[in-house]
């Protein structure tokens, strides 16, 4: 009788673990996570506009990947401030911090920048797209607190060798340089990245609040300098000792 009433019981046991671990998978899909000893709805993790492919990971643990549209959503991501990477083999990896709400949506456009420069050299000095490129090199005017960048009120200048932005009311140090600043611009459409060219670089430079500040490469040769171009979002201007190259970004 006592085997009996053990085996009622184990296999009760089993019963319950096994309704215990459905609930639970079942409470993972609905977004519910575990906050301490807290079972709590989940934030929303949405990414737009990514190169489709990309690996997605949160808090060092791969999550998932960007569909062929570039976007991608996410459920259950543990309340809190939390860390993300976004991977692609032919981009630069970008790292982000946000914060992740219970119940709530957080909507994040990455910033992901060509490893190998897409461009052509503009050797001819006839050639009307280096006549304009000279033009809008030429006519370049450092950003200052009077007459910044600005674009969907937010607005970026230079005072000495140090970048400022401005968003509402709050004013923040996005670059404090050692060295001489030639150039800021808009990268494409963008108005949370800059692109930057000092010393020997020309670099995107996302300007959100971030604990870790993203740098990716664009351009490397002696002393460049960049513009816009004027007609084109995704391409820029770039001098280099006297050469002029034509860069998409």
């Amino acid at each position: 009788m006592k085997k009996i009433a053990q085996k009622k019981y184990i296999f009760a046991g089993g019963i319950a673990l096994s309704v215990l671990v459905l609930l639970f998978g079942i409470l993972s899909q609905a977004g519910f996570v575990f906050s301490g000893p807290y079972l709590v709805r989940g934030g929303e993790l949405v990414i737009e506009n990514a190169r489709p492919n990309s690996v997605v990971f949160v808090e060092n643990s791969r999550v998932g990947v960007i569909d062929d549209a570039g976007d991608a959503t996410f459920t259950g991501i543990k309340p809190g401030s939390r860390s993300l990477i976004i991977s692609h083999e032919d981009a630069w990896p970008w790292i982000f911090e946000f914060e992740s709400t219970s119940g709530e949506s957080t909507i994040i456009q990455p910033l992901q920048v060509n490893i190998e420069t897409d461009g052509a050299v503009l050797a001819n000095p006839e050639d009307p797209l280096r006549k304009r490129a000279e033009t809008e090199l030429d006519a370049y005017k450092e950003p200052s607190r009077t007459q910044p960048l600005s674009r969907n009120q937010i607005t970026v200048w230079i005072e000495g060798s140090t970048i400022f932005a401005r968003e509402g009311e709050e004013v923040r140090t996005i670059l404090a340089s050692k060295n001489p600043i030639r150039n800021i611009l808009w990268y494409g459409e963008r108005s949370d990245v800059i692109i930057v060219t000092t010393l020997n670089n020309v670099f995107a430079l996302d300007i959100r609040k971030n604990q870790v500040q993203n740098f990716h490469p664009i351009y490397t040769g002696a002393a460049p300098e960049a513009v816009p171009d004027s007609t084109l979002s995704e391409k820029i201007f770039v001098r280099d000792v006297q050469q002029y190259f034509y860069i998409s970004i």
